[in-house]
């Protein structure tokens, strides 16, 4: 049951981070986690007796997570708070993940308590993830004419390409940091969405603290676009 709720665990995770347009990277990362479940699920008899393996993940698990905060902090001060966020995301969940597979080594000398943390880790951040990517997806927050309305995102510049799928609102799909033309970070909003209506046009922010949309004065934010494509 352990290996099992492990797997599922592990798959809700990837499965809300996996790019829309898969590349090799990310496949063979799928491929190492799926691989490292597996060995410590198979090596836990032959290491019954045995406490360092489990204690060296854990160990590393810390200095993932403390190494990667401070990156997250670096990306944070660099660039923007969103890069901070997903850095820490990705953090968050690689550490996550070795303390699961720590704790799947040495089961019998764990309590049921704090061998669920990492599995926890993983499903918060899972479901921060889709519940991000279905609230944008129902235009949560939004008002007026949802049927034409359109949600979309800056690639790589302008706000010329539509998101059409749950898919492909998942919470790091759409946090990637956009630039403009001087190289300034001037399209900090990642996700609009743009309702027609026939008095005033509204145009919205997502918020990813929030989840909903947020109305914009569009004529603070002039280079918004107002009509979808």
């Amino acid at each position: 049951m352990k290996a099992v709720s492990s797997f599922l665990v592990l798959v809700f995770w990837i499965s809300s981070w996996f790019p829309a347009s898969p590349d090799r990277r990310a496949i063979f990362a799928i491929a190492i986690c799926f691989l490292g479940l597996l060995s410590a699920l198979l090596a836990q008899k032959p290491l019954k007796e045995h406490r360092w393996p489990a204690k060296a993940l854990s160990v590393l698990a810390v200095f993932v997570l403390i190494g990667g905060a401070l990156l997250a902090f670096a990306a944070w001060a660099i660039g923007t708070p969103v890069d901070g966020a997903i850095t820490l995301f990705f953090v968050v969940g690689l550490a996550g993940y070795l303390h699961m597979t720590a704790n799947i080594l040495t089961p019998s000398q764990t309590s049921e308590w704090f061998l669920s943390i990492g599995l926890l880790v993983l499903f918060l951040l899972a479901s921060w993830s889709w519940a991000s990517a279905f609230g944008m997806y129902v235009h949560r927050g939004a008002s007026g004419n949802t049927d034409e309305a359109c949600i979309l995102v800056p690639k790589p510049v302008h706000y010329d390409t539509e998101l059409n799928s749950i898919w492909e609102m998942r919470l790091p799909e759409v946090a990637a940091s956009r630039t403009g033309p001087t190289g300034t970070v001037i399209l900090d909003y990642h996700a609009i969405l743009v309702a027609p209506s026939d008095e005033e046009t509204q145009v919205y922010n997502w918020s990813k603290s929030r989840m909903r949309f947020e109305v914009l004065d569009t004529k603070l934010n002039p280079h918004l676009p107002t009509t979808c494509p």
